[in-house]
């Protein structure tokens, strides 16, 4: 990636302005989508779409401190063909379980995480050795110390008695210490792996993970590099491909930290994928990139929140898979019309052209004459609408777990933010604001409604 240099901030802009992004905001009463309605308008009967090949425009707001200049390539990459669809998030299965143990364990038994009678005996033992030292600080006579071991005794030889020969093998759910997770260690081919695969608990999200263990302890000093990005996605589309995952395609691959790559997978429907969205960051000290996968969970109220987007990210280094990742596992898409009705170009413009000065925000996602008076000196930004892209995108339905997959429209942008002494901060690639295709309503890309 290739990242502008820009300068260190003063002092008082680190105290003041905690990075942020200035990401296009909708309104906070946020128009959830009526899926009934949006699905009949997709329905609708529509001539050869057609659309410009740039867009441009110049806007000003926030007492002028904010200005906008467009001068985008408008672009479809896998055409103005797009479906409409239903979806739904749905738990892990037995049957995932089942087929994430074959394909990464290779028939290697997953031990479950739990502490042997040899293994708490060897505690106690140590915790009995006259040199040991409770954790923590240390004690400050000799009477407390004893009272410490005392008390660890008495807690270790209750464990030990309920505790197994041998750990247990783990198979799934059923045989599981914990109903909603399948976690252990195996060893593969004389590598160690962490697994876990959960359904999720007091609001915490559902996800698949298989690291390598040395991967995920290390201290970041590891150098993992010594591997072509054409041989990463050979063995990573291949790993997809044994799993049977036909419906998750590679959506982008990018170097990731200490030599290795970060690949993301994401879903399709009618073989158009749902793009992602990488928001690529440049600090003063630091260049770096995330994906936006939706930020909230699917056990809050359906209405305010919105549900994890469902992506696959695989970590691979010189010696093959350090970390796979399946979060957010969903149904089946169920295609309501193979070919959506879009609206014209022309009303996505219109629509773009007053709400682009509206949704546009500034650090900490609030508007800089709100920051200026907080901070007590005068800043401004400059945003430049850099592309304008046709993709699909999954909505979150009014008051269910439903979700809607529909085109939209996103106006990508790059924004530099200017402190009291003109320094800049940017942070780039992102969109700045994102319009459902068929309605033209403006669409959270972070929220997901």
């Amino acid at each position: 990636m290739k990242h502008k240099r820009v300068q260190i901030l003063s002092g008082l802009l680190a105290l003041t302005m905690l990075s942020g992004c200035a990401k296009a905001q909708a309104n906070t009463e946020s128009t959830s989508v009526n899926q009934a309605m949006l699905i009949e308008q997709s329905s609708q009967e529509q001539e050869s779409y057609t659309f410009p090949e740039r867009f441009t425009g110049d806007w000003t707001s926030q007492e002028g401190k904010l200005t906008i200049h467009a001068d985008a390539q408008v672009v479809a990459e896998q055409g103005v063909v797009l479906p409409t669809a239903t979806v739904e998030p749905r738990e892990f299965t037995q049957e995932d379980v089942d087929n994430l143990l074959r394909v990464f364990l290779k028939g290697e038994p997953l031990y479950g995480a739990v502490p042997t009678k040899q293994e708490l005996q060897a505690s106690l033992d140590r915790i009995n050795s006259p040199e040991w030292q409770p954790d923590g600080p240390p004690v400050a006579t000799q009477e407390e110390l004893e009272a410490r071991r005392k008390e660890l005794n008495a807690w270790y030889t209750e464990e030990i008695a309920k505790a197994p020969e041998e750990k247990p093998v783990i198979h799934g759910f059923a045989d599981s210490n914990k109903p909603n997770r399948v976690s252990g260690n195996a060893t593969v081919d004389g590598i160690e792996y962490d697994v876990s695969i959960s359904n999720g608990n007091n609001g915490d999200w559902r996800e698949a993970r298989i690291t390598r263990t040395r991967y995920k302890y290390s201290d970041g000093s590891i150098d993992w590099s010594g591997i072509t990005k054409e041989d990463v996605i050979a063995q990573a589309d291949a790993l997809i491909q044994e799993l049977g995952f036909d419906n998750m395609v590679l959506d982008d691959v990018q170097e990731w930290e200490n030599g290795t790559w970060r690949l993301y997978y994401t879903p399709i429907v009618n073989g158009i994928r749902l793009s992602s969205i990488r928001e690529d960051i440049v600090e003063p000290t630091n260049n770096y990139y995330q994906y936006w996968d939706y930020g909230a969970s699917d056990s809050e109220n359906p209405d305010t929140v919105s549900w994890w987007k469902e992506n696959i990210q695989i970590i691979m280094g010189k010696n093959g898979l350090l970390s796979f990742a399946w979060t957010a596992p969903t149904t089946t898409p169920i295609v309501k019309q193979e070919q959506s009705a879009l609206l014209p170009f022309e009303e996505i413009a219109s629509i773009a052209n007053t709400m682009l000065p509206v949704v546009v925000v500034g650090p900490k996602e609030r508007s800089l004459t709100e920051l200026d008076k907080i901070n007590g000196f005068d800043t401004k930004m400059d945003v430049e609408i850099t592309k304008v892209s046709l993709t699909l995108m999954r909505i979150r339905d009014k008051g269910s777990l439903q979700g809607t997959i529909v085109p939209v429209w996103d106006f990508w942008g790059t924004w530099t933010w200017y402190d009291a002494d003109k320094q800049p901060e940017s942070y780039t690639t992102q969109p700045m604001l994102t319009l459902n295709a068929i309605d033209g309503s403006v669409v959270d890309r972070q929220l997901g409604y």
